[in-house]
């Protein structure tokens, strides 16, 4: 198999910075399509607010429209000087 000089594999990577390279492969379940499950092939879920489980070997998936938001930290004070005034 000939590969040229300009081919990707003789690039060196270079990180994207809308990638996140460590992360690595992630299945994830989207509510459009059929999706098989990666532990045993078949079609069947039990879809729930932030995940989808296989039916047959339980393997568990998260939701795509979930896993592409960010994650953001919930904060919470309590005995706060406004929360002690109210």
């Amino acid at each position: 198999m000939y590969l040229s000089p300009g081919s990707f594999i003789n690039q060196p990577a270079r990180a994207l910075p809308e990638q996140n390279l460590g992360r690595g492969y992630q299945p994830l379940y989207h509510l459009d399509i059929v999706n098989r499950c990666p532990g045993c092939g078949k079609s069947h879920w039990h879809v729930g607010r932030i995940s989808a489980e296989c039916a047959h070997c339980e393997t568990a998936l998260p939701l795509a429209m979930v896993a592409s938001q960010p994650m953001q930290p919930r904060f919470t004070e309590h005995f706060s000087k406004t929360a002690m005034v109210a």
